[in-house]
């Protein structure tokens, strides 16, 4: 059962969505279900990412500790995601590629919530092994970049 409950949350996800019913059942038997209290941190900024998240039940807030000069430092929340049809991923997604990824922000949980997560070496050994799905997620992750930058220009813009 829990592993129904896990190939329809990853069907949402942008990034594993593309794939088919075979392809999304071998990704979601490296998948676990983890659920946080509100105000409990999934992942910190300087961290190591060595995990995917998707986000299943809740709220999280992925916020960044910058220095402001003189006054010391801020924590500001850079996007906040809940809970909708459409999944988005969060994590050490870059570790996928081989390449340790130190987490740029922090992903604190608003409310009790819920994230499919899975180990992105793992999912680096699978894909490796099936060309097809290591296709399909790399185009999906390119697309997942296109629009994060667009939307940092896009906020950029409003300044």
């Amino acid at each position: 059962m829990e592993l129904d409950y896990i190939i329809s949350i990853l069907r949402t996800c942008q990034v594993f969505g593309v794939l088919s019913d075979e392809e999304l059942k071998s990704v979601a038997e490296l998948c676990e279900v983890e659920k946080f209290k509100a105000g409990e941190t999934i992942y910190s900024q300087g961290g190591i990412g060595n995990k995917l998240y998707v986000l299943s039940e809740g709220q999280v807030s992925l916020e960044r500790t910058i220095d402001v000069g003189d006054r010391g430092r801020a924590t500001i929340t850079v996007f906040t995601l809940t809970a909708t049809p459409f999944r988005r991923l969060m994590g050490g997604w870059s570790a996928i590629l081989g390449v340790e990824h130190i987490q740029m922000c922090s992903a604190v949980c608003y409310q009790p919530t819920t994230v499919i997560s899975m180990e992105c070496s793992k999912l680096r050994d699978t894909i490796n092994m099936n060309l097809a799905i290591k296709a399909k997620i790399l185009e999906q992750l390119v697309l997942v970049l296109r629009e994060r930058i667009d939307s940092s220009y896009k906020a950029m813009e409003t300044l």
